[in-house]
């Protein structure tokens, strides 16, 4: 099933590539924003987790493309008509399930690799320096902490896994449930309008946006970093392990519900 996937989606992972390649220079010029003080060089760390922060890329950009990779892989086999050979069994059915989560995983990963590749490009294309003063809240909070920089870099990682494979398992189980990538496609567009109203708008809901969990500057204590007097109270328990728990418990119980879905399901009716 995994090599069956990336034989008929490498073109969208080249698009993938190219769109990413484009988004990293369009946020180099426009993202740093208020973090970076003006005439102030951009170092490479800042630039890599103010990427990974951007509320429009994480919540928005990130999403719809992830949507775009693997929103078909229960709908193709469908389409290609061989999706009652691979059902036929009760057995074969969870094997079939479990296959599919594991793309989205994998596919997941490969996202968070092609863009780390692309941040590591331009780096080298505008010769960001590696080493310098740091500015942006989520690198000096981590070096005021006495961590090193690669825990920030693996805290990301995981909340960007934990984010987009959950978003992978609904769009895989409302492709299920409904036969049809149109009804997923609308589910992950309500899922990214509702991430968008509590970033922007109303952060009293984060503790219940899938999108949101992702955004690591959002998190206790790095949203707290260099704001002078009390810190926000909505957002003083949204912490990194609360998103991890929370993602996790999105997992199991998103899983448990494609495998009874799996199981259940009419083949007969289907297309």
């Amino acid at each position: 099933m995994i090599k069956h996937y990336f034989s008929l989606n490498y073109k969208k992972w080249l698009y993938t590539f190219v769109m990413l390649f484009v988004l990293g220079i369009l946020l180099k010029y426009i993202a740093p924003g208020d973090c970076i003080p003006k005439g102030a060089p951009l170092v490479f760390w800042d630039y890599l987790f103010i990427y990974f922060s951007y509320p429009l890329v994480m919540i928005l950009v990130i999403p719809i493309i992830y949507s775009y990779l693997i929103g078909d892989i229960f709908t193709r086999d469908c389409e290609g008509g061989y999706i009652e050979f691979f059902l036929s069994r009760i057995s074969n059915r969870v094997s079939y399930f479990i296959s599919k989560v594991a793309i989205v995983f994998i596919t997941s990963n490969l996202l968070f690799l092609c863009c780390l590749i692309n941040i590591i490009i331009i780096s080298f294309v505008y010769k960001l320096p590696f080493k310098g003063k740091y500015y942006y809240e989520v690198v000096t909070c981590s070096i005021k902490s006495g961590n090193n920089i690669i825990t920030p870099l693996a805290i990301q990682y995981g909340l960007f896994i934990l984010t987009l494979s959950t978003l992978g398992l609904f769009i895989l189980i409302v492709s299920l449930m409904f036969n049809n990538s149109f009804y997923s496609f609308i589910g992950v567009i309500l899922l990214v309008l509702q991430g968008l109203n509590v970033v922007f708008r109303d952060q009293s809901k984060i503790y219940f946006s899938p999108m949101a969990q992702g955004i690591v500057s959002l998190h206790s204590p790095f949203c707290f970093y260099g704001i002078s007097g009390i810190p926000e109270p909505t957002l003083q328990n949204f912490t990194i392990n609360y998103s991890i728990n929370y993602l996790e418990i999105m997992l199991v119980l998103l899983f448990a519900i494609g495998c009874f879905k799996i199981r259940n399901m009419n083949i007969s009716r289907k297309g």
